[in-house]
């Protein structure tokens, strides 16, 4: 009895040493987020710099034919198409949420409705006008448009968030779509 015991005990110890200290089959790194440590290449490799250019010189030697000009900030410091992502990050210091966003047909007009958490409506009209200025906006807010300074404070962190929003680098618009 005590050597069938001692053979289960064993091949019980053998198996899970064998599935517990990694020595099964491991997967596929690229097709799996498992990282096996810090001796696992895949996972956890760094490059140094000499092997970043290296790599960089790799995949640019792979284009073949035009490419894109590279993204970079606004042209005139503000882009029509960050109007609305400038409208939520404005909102966000005063405490302002985004309803709903119109545009008219031409898209040269954009009304975005916004509330407080006060329930104050604040409504953002934003005008789109040639280069340099791109942009003119006004703001109301109050039911009775009588919160004059809430509406000076979000048209001010609007403009400041427009400006912001054209210094990241983009991409100009594709003409096509």
């Amino acid at each position: 009895m005590t050597q069938i015991r001692f053979m289960f005990l064993a091949s019980a110890l053998i198996v899970a040493v064998m599935f517990g200290c990694g020595c099964g089959k491991k997967l596929n790194p690229v097709s799996s987020n498992i990282s096996y440590g810090p001796g696992d290449d895949f996972a956890t490799r760094i490059l140094d710099r000499s092997e970043r250019r290296e790599v960089i010189s790799v995949m640019q030697a792979s284009v073949v034919g035009p490419t894109d000009d590279l993204a970079h900030p606004a042209r005139y410091g503000v882009r029509w198409k960050d109007v609305h992502a400038a409208a939520i990050a404005a909102g966000a210091t005063l405490e302002l949420a985004v309803l709903s966003e119109e545009a008219n047909s031409e898209n040269t007009m954009k009304t975005i409705e916004l509330i407080s958490i006060r329930e104050v409506p604040v409504m953002l009209h934003v005008h789109r006008v040639s280069p340099p200025e791109i942009y003119t906006a006004t703001v109301t807010a109050g039911l009775f448009e009588d919160k004059v300074g809430l509406a000076e404070d979000f048209l001010a962190a609007f403009n400041v968030s427009m400006r912001k929003f054209g210094r990241k680098p983009g991409w100009p618009d594709l003409k096509n779509e």
